[in-house]
């Protein structure tokens, strides 16, 4: 789809609207965060398309769920878990909201 002004179309416009109003706004987000992670070591499940999973040098892993826009993720190293926390809040704009109580009316507990 394109918007063309007549006697402008040697200029760019510049889209006011955020992209979570649109409608391709969840693919847009999974596009980007799926080549994020594959670019960066993380394999994806085969079947299971919002699973992903790294494994360093000597079987630290850790494992990622994507949800809507949100990540859960589950490590068995202290140390991996904080540096992907570190680097996912300056590639991405993300909060830390800390520890899961819930998911899906589960409790957990850690």
């Amino acid at each position: 789809m394109s918007y063309e002004v007549k006697e402008h179309e040697d200029k760019v416009l510049k889209l006011n609207k955020a992209l979570y109003g649109l409608k391709q706004a969840p693919m847009a987000w999974y596009s980007r965060i799926d080549g994020y992670f594959l670019e960066n070591g993380f394999v994806k499940c085969p079947y299971e398309y919002v699973f992903y999973v790294k494994i360093k040098d000597i079987g630290d892993t850790l494992i990622v769920y994507l949800c809507v826009d949100d990540l859960i993720f589950i490590r068995n190293n202290l140390k991996i878990f904080e540096d992907f926390k570190q680097v996912m809040t300056k590639e991405f704009k993300m909060m830390n909201i800390g520890l899961m109580p819930y998911y899906l009316r589960i409790e957990i507990k850690q």
